[in-house]
């Protein structure tokens, strides 16, 4: 899919401020995957601050509705292009960048759901702005093979939240099936999930590919995958909606699987109760 003449008059307008340093496009744009829902996710590195009225003057003029700075996760302008395409525009610093890969691949510390998804997003990107070739040195420098230590590090730090150790999404799962809490339900749900597919894609030496369209990738990509994996997940999800006491048992299912398969296919193990 082409790019928008807004957005790539948008690109070249921020890649002449001297406090840019690199432009990247991400997600499913840069991929190749894009959609008629797909929006431009933008990282613009900067070296210096950028003032929030300095971004508006160049990004309201390719933009027909536009909220500025918004401070949510990190720091956002978002949009629509004049064209009708949404916009995010997210501004960084490679310090940032660099630090969280170097602790998660180099330093193999793992996070509670999504622990890949800052390495997958650089890998994925598509350069479009490098002033000094810092971002294709990034790049380069963590286009590593998957560390088996970062794999049983995600695998260490997730697989007790599924059912095994006190605090285990199941056992939250079932206290709110007894107060018939649908929110509490739901939320423990995504969750379970989030620790589900992060360890998933760790086991098939996969960056994570963020938060959406996760089964559909699961399903294209990971070699190494339980039984009727997407059968399963869909039958959590309606059961979650219906609050019905049978998704337990789909719980344990998705855990027990996703537990034979580290064992029996990958040369990882899965941790015991402490």
């Amino acid at each position: 899919m082409s790019e928008s003449i807004h957005f790539l008059a948008l690109v070249d307008e921020l890649s002449a401020l001297a406090q840019v340093d690199a432009v990247l496009l991400a997600g499913s744009r840069a991929s190749g995957l894009s959609d008629s829902y797909s929006d431009y996710d933008v990282y613009v590195y900067l070296n210096a601050p950028l003032a929030a009225e300095a971004r508006q003057k160049i990004v309201a003029k390719h933009c027909q509705y536009l909220e500025l700075n918004n401070q949510f996760w990190e720091t956002e302008d978002d949009g629509v292009l004049l064209d009708g395409i949404e916009i995010e525009l997210i501004y960084r610093d490679f310090s940032f960048l660099e630090n969280e890969l170097h602790y998660l691949v180099e330093r193999h510390q793992a996070k509670v759901g999504y622990s890949s998804c800052f390495w997958a997003n650089l890998l994925d990107s598509k350069i479009l702005y490098d002033a000094n070739g810092q971002a294709k040195r990034l790049q380069q420098r963590f286009n590593v093979a998957y560390p088996s230590a970062l794999q049983q590090a995600i695998v260490n730090k997730n697989a007790p939240l599924l059912m095994q150790q006190m605090p285990a999404y199941y056992f939250q799962l079932a206290k709110a099936l007894k107060r018939q809490d649908r929110v509490s339900l739901n939320h423990r749900c995504a969750e379970f999930l989030a620790s589900y597919f992060d360890i998933l894609f760790a086991i098939n030496g996969l960056p994570h590919p963020g938060e959406k369209r996760m089964l559909e990738f699961a399903e294209l990509h990971c070699n190494i995958c339980p039984d009727q994996l997407a059968e399963n997940v869909e039958r959590l999800l309606a059961e979650v909606g219906q609050a019905a006491g049978s998704l337990l048992d789909t719980v344990s299912l998705l855990s027990e699987t996703l537990q034979q398969v580290v064992t029996t296919q990958t040369s990882l193990s899965w941790p015991t109760k402490s």
